[in-house]
């Protein structure tokens, strides 16, 4: 976001227009005009780096306003924010579905319009860093799409998840998938390790989190389930939702592209499938190898006060003999130092108070002794 990033605001209430253009024209080159008419027009002439887009205007709307954006090379590739007073689930469906990147509520936040314009532009930003290697790898899976039925991609797909060595992984190859059979959408994955949403190309627009929010929150009721033109998979740790994809396909739609669209769904369940089980797998062998650790650190702890009661056995041990050799020397020098008897009593019984005081005091080492033995067999029954 810099000083010459222009942004377009299209609005046909001219208050409103007043305070988007307040708000943002210190940070960015603001143009304002009131109808999507009017924005198409100016679009088609000049470079915007940014829509702030109205959704209730009279003549085009800003749904439509939007696809017809989207619909043309030139425009195609600016973000729009939608800017509405209907924020409900099946509005922002309509919003996501026209091409919008994000949602913003009636009357507007400034502090948060200017975090979504922030948000969106990064987005932006990361999402032409990565266009050309996402050109080349789109390029390689559709040429490889006409050779391979839709068993076949279930089959490359699952010996692909066989090799994924984190989540990002298994979404790229969910992703990969999906193009295979001409769909897009975006996923969440929530893990042991991490949780993480990406669509295809970049991690998740804030209108698509709020959308995979919204499936997180049904917690009730099936795993497949509709949302508009689009199709929801809300399988506890594996969150897709998929474009253009209706469940509900009405008398009208041809029979051949109904079947079709059935197969597609089964398919997109077997992919999420998948995708529980090696996402399960993954936090399986993290669990393993933090075990393992564990156990490793109880064996050095059970070692190490191994080694501490084994010494302070031999401590108490090597002082209790050498009281008693020197006991044994003192009685033994009696006969050459001329002691009476009762200095000899004396010195003995002196001896032998000293030694007893000092194994007392050991002694009471042992109450230290039981404590550690007891924590070496507990730590046993862990390693």
């Amino acid at each position: 976001m810099t000083l010459s990033s222009r942004v377009l605001l299209v609005d046909d209430d001219e208050l409103t227009l007043q305070m988007l253009e307040a708000t943002l024209e210190d940070a960015f080159k603001v143009v304002c005009v009131t109808s999507g008419e009017q924005a198409l027009a100016l679009c088609a002439n000049e470079v915007f780096d940014l829509v702030v887009l109205d959704v209730d205007m009279p003549g085009l709307d800003g749904y439509e306003t939007c696809r017809r954006l989207k619909a043309d090379f030139q425009s195609a590739d600016i973000p729009v924010i939608f800017h509405s007073a209907k924020v409900s689930i099946d509005e922002r469906l309509q919003g996501y579905a026209a091409g919008g990147a994000d949602y913003l509520a009636k009357p507007f936040d400034p502090t948060e319009l200017q975090a979504k314009i922030s948000l969106v532009l990064a987005n932006r930003d990361k999402q032409r860093e990565l266009a050309g290697q996402l050109d080349e790898v789109m390029n390689a899976v559709l040429s490889t799409a006409d050779m391979v039925g839709e068993a076949g991609v279930v089959l490359e797909y699952q010996r692909q998840l066989a090799s994924c060595a984190d989540y990002a992984q298994v979404a790229r190859a969910l992703f990969e998938a999906l193009q295979r059979y001409g769909l897009d959408g975006c996923l969440r994955i929530r893990g042991r390790a991490a949780a993480l949403s990406l669509n295809a190309r970049s991690p998740c627009s804030a209108l698509e989190n709020s959308i995979l929010d919204h499936l997180q929150a049904q917690t009730e009721g099936p795993r497949i389930r509709p949302l508009g033109a689009h199709t929801g998979f809300s399988y506890g740790s594996v969150l897709l939702f998929v474009r253009d994809l209706r469940m509900d396909r009405g008398e009208a739609m041809d029979k051949a592209v109904s079947e079709r669209m059935g197969r597609a769904i089964d398919n997109v369940a077997m992919l999420v499938e998948g995708a529980i089980v090696r996402v399960s797998a993954l936090d399986t062998e993290m669990a393993a190898r933090e075990l393992a650790d564990v156990r490793h650190l109880v064996s050095m702890t059970r070692n190490a006060l191994t080694d501490i009661s084994a010494r302070s056995q031999a401590q108490k041990d090597e002082v209790k003999a050498i009281f008693e050799s020197l006991n044994a020397e003192v009685e033994s020098s009696f006969l050459h130092l001329g002691l009476t008897h009762s200095q000899e009593d004396f010195l003995s019984t002196l001896l032998k108070q000293h030694m007893e005081a000092v194994l007392t005091s050991m002694g009471k080492s042992q109450e230290v002794e039981d404590f550690l033995a007891r924590v070496i067999l507990k730590l046993n029954q862990y390693s």
